[in-house]
């Protein structure tokens, strides 16, 4: 075997445009194979993420600022919108309904952390099941009304790594918050909102001058819903929208569903284009391999002549495809990591904030899957020419070879 794979370098080398045209054609097909993959997996890690952590199976708001909520609850982008806050007793007894937490959006008029306008929602630490256990975990304690809960992406422009802005003092309408804990990452308009208790977001209302509307405390604008054990939330939500025309019921799989659908048209184009690049890949590899073994074919019967066995041949040929197709795979998914790490703050950008990066071992699983496909393709492209090849007895393929 020593001796194939010294006869397979050889040849490489020999003709090191044509090889290195092989190997690049391979690389790009399988670098644009891995930011797809990589892509699509991300999708499925934020889904699975986003339903996790947004805590609420089912959120409730007016029936007329529906694409409102959407926007809020999906992108972070500030908006206001309000409802009675006894909508919330109805909903608690609608069957099905396990909690119930009443929140309130606000939109900041200032803030030191950011030159645009933030989401400000007001919870109730007491009873809410969405962001306070997570403030339970992380501080041990529920929290206070000078503290607030800042999105994964609210600030980290700013000040950097998340961990450097807890303890620091932001100003919100005038008054000056501590931040208590960054939440993580969820892939939703949490990433880029602001967490205060509610008795202090209907205060800030009253307080600052240059809000437009105060809040009454009888107002709401969304009620988070969580259903009992073994309940459907899609039904669940149904009932509650049937018993209460004046709102709308919003599943947290509608909201994963709804900006899960960009995200799905761009992988799809880049696994449209990477079928396309590996065809042409495959094809011009293909002629060119097998326009490389026709040409050596004088050689291959001299070869034969000698005492090389069919064997012998026939390895010959499928490691040399093997070869050209794994250092392609390789150079290919080197290629496409390197892509995406360092243009991943780009790709991010375009996407939005709805985009979680698969962890190591997700990547290391597309990369481990690129090369193996790679493999496999060089393995079906050299069977071909080798079966052809090393059935020729040795006169023949001299004669051919001439």
């Amino acid at each position: 075997m020593r001796q194939v794979f010294y006869l397979v370098r050889k040849n490489l080398r020999r003709k090191p445009f044509r090889s290195w045209l092989m190997i690049g054609c391979m690389a790009l097909a399988c670098a644009t194979l891995f930011l797809a993959a990589v892509l699509s997996r991300g999708i499925q890690d934020t889904l699975q993420t986003s339903r996790e952590r947004f805590g609420a199976d089912i959120v409730v708001v007016p029936a007329e600022a529906r694409d409102e909520a959407l926007s809020v609850l999906i992108s972070g982008d500030p908006t206001t919108f309000y409802m009675p806050s006894s909508l919330e007793a109805k909903v608690r007894q609608t069957p099905g309904v396990g909690r119930t937490s009443a929140q309130v959006f606000l939109r900041s008029l200032d803030a030191a952390c950011c030159v645009v306008q933030v989401a400000l929602v007001g919870y109730d630490p007491e009873r809410d099941f969405t962001i306070a256990p997570w403030v339970l975990r992380k501080t041990g304690g529920p929290q206070r009304d000078n503290q607030i809960i800042v999105g994964a992406k609210v600030i980290s422009a700013v000040v950097g790594s998340p961990e450097k802005a807890i303890g620091q003092r932001l100003i919100f309408m005038g008054k000056p918050f501590t931040v208590a804990t960054i939440l993580e990452p969820t892939g939703l308009g949490t990433d880029y909102t602001v967490f205060l208790t509610l008795n202090v977001a209907y205060r800030l209302t009253w307080e600052s001058p240059l809000y437009p509307v105060p809040v009454n405390k009888d107002e709401i604008s969304a009620i988070m819903v969580r259903v009992e054990d073994g309940e459907d939330p899609a039904a669940v939500a149904g009932s509650i929208e049937a018993k209460n025309p004046e709102v709308a019921a919003l599943t947290a799989n509608l909201l994963t569903r709804f900006f899960s659908r960009e995200l799905r048209t761009l992988v799809e184009i880049l696994f449209l284009a990477g079928g396309v690049f590996s065809f042409l890949a495959l094809a011009l590899t293909g002629s060119l391999f097998a326009l490389s073994v026709r040409q050596r074919l004088r050689e291959i019967g001299l070869f034969r002549a000698m005492g090389a066995r069919r064997k012998v041949v026939f390895q010959l040929i499928v490691l040399e495809a093997v070869c050209i197709a794994g250092a392609g795979g390789l150079l290919g998914v080197l290629a496409g990591f390197c892509a995406a790490y360092f243009s991943r703050d780009r790709i991010t950008e375009m996407i939005g904030n709805m985009y979680i990066w698969p962890g190591g071992q997700s990547l290391f699983a597309v990369a481990l899957l690129i090369l193996l496909a790679a493999l496999a393709a060089g393995i079906l492209g050299g069977l071909y020419p080798a079966c052809r090849v090393s059935g020729l007895d040795p006169y023949e393929a001299i004669r051919k070879g001439e």
